[in-house]
This record gives structure tokens, C-alpha cells and sequence, in this order.
């Protein structure tokens, strides 16, 4: 079920980006998750991770960068990032048995067991054809 509307009022985004470095060089691509709280009560986020259409459990589960580490407590309003490289997420995709432009889901569980997904398609063959190694 996508965005179940029962349990917190989490708000999930992705998006893709780079980090800059010095000399003005960049980061290789990155897969950017957000999870925001616009509910009116804390929430414990437990779970972080990605699965694919037809799949039950998780196809990734990181490691990701970002500002918290897991488990953590979003306060009313408050939001956490995290990432991880565009072409790891699209190796594990891969062997999993995915290619092309799957489409997939951003899961975010809560310490109540509610379930949030955020879906998105991603590219896997272009990813795996970076050369940012």
C-alpha cells in the first residue's frame, strides 16, 4: 500500500545531486531521500530502505550518508536527509534482476509499524554506466 494515510503525516522525497568539493570538483551521483514530519506528534523512524515494484522487503538497505543515524526521533516540522551513491543503489537493483527504468520505492517505517513509500523510477542501466569510480 503506498502512503498509507493511517499513523504519522511523514512526507517523503528523492531527488539526484552531487556534493562539491574543493578545487571546485564533484561528488559522483548521488540518490538524496528526505523524510519530513508534518504531523503534530514526534516520530521514531526505525527503518529506512528501498524495495521494487512486486517485491515485499527491501532490494537496498544502504549503507546511506545523511544526518542521522538509525534509529532517530523527528520532532513536529522537522526534517532528515540521507543518500547514498546513484550506482550502488543500481548494482543491488541489478542483481536483484532489475533493469532499465523499474520503478521503486522509498519505504520509511516508524516504531508503531506504520509504512510510508515514496515512488520513483530509476534509471539502472545508466547508472551502472557511470564512470565516476
Amino acid at each position: 500500500m503506498i502512503g498509507r494515510r493511517d499513523g504519522p503525516n511523514l512526507r517523503l522525497s528523492q531527488s539526484l545531486g552531487a556534493f562539491a568539493g574543493p578545487g571546485g570538483d564533484i561528488s559522483p551521483l548521488h540518490v538524496f531521500f528526505g523524510v519530513t514530519n508534518a504531523g503534530k506528534e514526534e516520530v521514531e523512524i526505525v527503518s529506512v530502505y528501498v524495495s521494487a515494484k512486486g517485491e515485499p522487503g527491501p532490494v537496498y538497505e544502504g549503507p546511506f550518508g545523511g544526518d542521522h543515524a538509525l534509529p532517530f526521533i523527528l520532532t513536529p516540522g522537522e526534517s532528515s536527509r540521507f543518500h547514498t551513491r546513484a550506482k550502488a543503489l543500481a548494482k543491488d537493483l541489478k542483481e536483484a534482476g532489475y533493469e532499465g527504468r523499474p520503478r521503486i520505492f522509498l519505504v520509511v517505517e516508524d516504531a508503531r509499524g506504520n509504512r510510508r513509500e515514496k515512488s520513483f523510477k530509476f534509471r539502472v542501466d545508466d547508472y551502472l554506466r557511470l564512470k565516476d569510480e
